[in-house]
């Protein structure tokens, strides 16, 4: 038997709702957000995908690698997620007590 598109419609898996309240890379809660560029916008990412960070977890992107590591490695969230660097700095992060507002330090070894 042949499908409708209503029957399509209602088989697909409903959308996941983002949690506005919460860093996307850290899921702590901040008090503000920046956007962070998945594909930097001086690697031609200006009108690409973006994501809601808090600006500690931002500011540590950016100390641990450089441009041209975040756009030809590192240009989604699950593959920033499953970096060791990150992976190490998010653990690290998730133990933190209070607000997200606590000191980054550039990385000796950035790539």
């Amino acid at each position: 038997m042949a499908r409708t598109a209503s029957d399509q419609l209602s088989t697909r898996a409903t959308p996941i709702v983002k949690d506005d309240t919460r860093c996307e890379l850290c899921r702590r809660e901040a008090e503000r957000y920046t956007v962070h560029h998945l594909v930097p916008r001086s690697r031609g990412g200006k009108l690409g995908p973006t994501t809601r960070l808090c600006s500690t977890c931002h500011r540590q992107l950016h100390a641990l690698f450089s441009e041209a590591t975040l756009a030809r490695e590192l240009h989604s969230l699950d593959l920033i997620r499953a970096n060791p660097e990150v992976a190490r700095f998010l653990k690290w992060a998730r133990r933190q007590k209070g607000d997200t507002g606590f000191r980054v330090r550039r990385a000796n070894n950035r790539r």
